[in-house]
């Protein structure tokens, strides 16, 4: 087995989330782990778009927030988003949400000065 490459710690968890795919068609999917580079949704053998996309989190009736990702797959290991961008506000509630369900919350800020991506040249 390779050596895990992540520099971002993943948390399991069971949340709804909503992916919209080309800003028109949305679908409601659950995702089963969590990171603050990316997540891991059950398997949605309809969407079929392996394109930019963004994912809505709705922490509450008043309360959501919004990344834009990238799907990486969608197959029978699950629909594997990789986080791109996002305002203050979604790394705010996010990494909120991944301390929350974290073992070692403090862990999860300690990452924070290991850069996530390389530096482009």
């Amino acid at each position: 087995m390779a050596p895990n490459k992540r520099k971002r710690s993943r948390v399991k968890t069971e949340i709804d989330a909503m992916l919209s795919c080309g800003g028109i068609t949305k679908y409601a999917v659950k995702v089963k782990n969590l990171s603050l580079k990316g997540m891991l949704c059950e398997y949605e053998p309809q969407i079929c778009c392996l394109k930019e996309c963004s994912v809505t989190i709705a922490l509450s009736s008043a309360v959501s927030f919004r990344i834009e990702a990238r799907m990486i797959r969608n197959d029978e290991r699950g629909l594997a988003l990789d986080f791109e961008g996002m305002d203050e506000n979604a790394f705010f509630h996010l990494r909120n949400l991944v301390r929350f369900h974290s073992m070692d919350p403090d862990a999860i800020d300690k990452e924070l000065s290991i850069p996530a991506f390389n530096a482009k040249t």
